[in-house]
């Protein structure tokens, strides 16, 4: 019976490290060994996840995305947008919340709430801070001359169990209560966009991953709210 027992034992693992090893190839592995500082926190590898199905499964080319987009707003501080794409439908701006556990929000209130287990956290409601990113953005083109339309989204990623109540018509929570291929396809081409669309990206491309200072800035005034 032993005899048999061990090399089944042994068979059993090596299909079990044969399937890790393929699962983590496929399952964005090939980009955490070629970017592994973009898969060190939960939020950041959210932010990568995100950005890696706009280019495969959207086909979006990356000189139209830009990552944490810190925006200048008019109290002197900064607004940042965790994926911003420019398309001639407009612009799109995502809030990544790569949560896991229960997420229980009302579309109506700013505070949501997480329960991991029997712990309860509090957070800010991603769909106001959405908005907010959206309202900054729309101020600071304005100030170009540039008044195009800005479609904020919140994309909750694979994890957790998300259910938030009170959703309307222009509430994008994906994965939720929509798809952005099915957002995208029912917005008109916007002339406004198409005719500033190098202006726009001129505009934002600085402000994409800018220097420490001004990352260590905005984690700052984070803290001190």
């Amino acid at each position: 019976m032993n005899q048999f027992l061990i090399p089944i034992i042994i068979l059993t693992i090596l299909l079990y490290l044969a399937c890790g090893i393929i699962w983590l190839f496929f399952n964005h592995g090939i980009d955490k060994l070629k970017h592994p500082e973009e898969w060190k926190t939960i939020g950041s590898s959210g932010e990568r996840i995100l950005y890696n199905t706009m280019i495969k499964k959207f086909n979006i080319p990356e000189n139209q995305m830009f990552r944490n987009v810190y925006i200048p707003t008019k109290n002197g501080k900064t607004s940042e947008i965790d994926l911003l794409v420019v398309s001639k439908k407009g612009i799109f701006i995502f809030e990544s919340k790569n949560y896991g556990g229960n997420i229980y929000g009302d579309a109506n209130r700013s505070k949501w709430i997480q329960y991991i287990g029997h712990q309860k956290n509090f957070f800010y409601s991603p769909l106001l801070q959405n908005k907010n990113h959206a309202r900054y953005l729309k101020e600071f083109l304005a100030k170009s001359g540039i008044e195009v339309p800005i479609i904020p989204l919140v994309t909750t990623i694979t994890r957790g169990t998300w259910k938030v109540k009170n959703l309307k018509t222009d509430d994008y929570v994906l994965g939720l209560n929509c798809h952005f291929e099915n957002i995208y396809e029912n917005l008109p081409i916007s002339k406004t966009t198409l005719k500033n669309f190098k202006r726009i990206i001129a505009i934002i491309t600085p402000l994409s991953r800018p220097d420490k200072n001004i990352e260590e800035k905005h984690i700052k005034q984070i803290r001190q709210q």
